[in-house]
């Protein structure tokens, strides 16, 4: 069996559960509590839409294994979770781990704004569930496990999110580095089109006079088109920024 068959099945499971609870309220609940019921779950799936906006999903599956994804979630132990509104007992931490790249995690959501959406879907779900919905005092080892491993991502989470911020402010500088550097060499090649100059050649009778510099404000050497220095800033958790030198100055202003 595929992936994508097994994932499927389990969505396919997951979605058919969702439907027998919600089938279960309509069947229990008066009209006008259905009616309150419904109109707070369209607000949950409208902010939810704004969390899934803040996400790259082109980037997304690089932050996942996929191979790893079905042991996540245990479907068989779904119901009792709902039922006890405890997370826990439907989710193999380890499992979840295993399954999520953290670095290539963050490079595919903005954090900042995942964070404000994120806080307006759990006000959302609390209109829902009630405002202690998030609160427990399960003191149990599977809860103490839940509650190191959200405090581990959200100080990732945090620290992530601050350097995508401080790269967002550098974005600017950035590009107008980028463009003073592209009207620096159009004077250069200007000056060089200048009287006294044809092309590397200055105006001689001798044959042999050649400018030994090397041609345009971009050095020829080979030196210039690689470089050692390392792509990504070390113990950083996003991407830097591309490294600009030699003729990347030119592609760089094209980008």
């Amino acid at each position: 069996m595929s992936q994508s068959t097994a994932l499927e099945q389990r969505f396919d499971r997951l979605a058919d559960a969702l439907e027998r609870l919600l089938l279960a309220v309509a069947e229990e609940a008066a009209d006008e509590t259905l009616a309150a019921t419904a109109a707070e779950l369209w607000d949950v799936v409208a902010e939810l839409e704004d969390v899934l906006e803040t996400v790259d999903l082109e980037r997304l599956p690089d932050a996942v294994d996929g191979e790893a994804v079905p042991d996540v979630l245990d479907l068989e132990r779904l119901p009792e979770a709902i039922r006890e509104r405890d997370p826990v007992l439907a989710l193999d931490l380890d499992a979840l781990r295993r399954a999520i790249e953290l670095r290539e995690l963050w490079n595919a959501v903005d954090l900042v704004d995942f964070g404000r959406e994120s806080d307006e879907l759990r006000a959302e779900l609390e209109d829902v569930l009630g405002p202690d919905a998030f609160e427990s005092d399960d003191d149990s080892e599977a809860a103490e496990e839940l509650e190191e491993f959200t405090e581990e991502l959200t100080e990732e989470a945090t620290n992530a999110a601050f350097q995508q911020e401080v790269m967002e402010r550098l974005e600017p500088a950035r590009e107008a580095v980028i463009d003073a550097h592209a009207t620096f060499e159009e004077l250069y090649e200007s000056h060089q089109r200048g009287s006294g100059y044809a092309g590397r050649r200055p105006t001689s009778n001798n044959p042999t006079a050649v400018s030994s510099m090397p041609v345009g404000p971009l050095p020829a050497s080979v030196s210039t088109r690689v470089s050692t220095v390392p792509t990504n800033v070390r113990h950083a958790k996003v991407d830097a920024f591309p490294r600009v030198y030699g003729r990347r100055w030119r592609s760089a202003r094209r980008d």
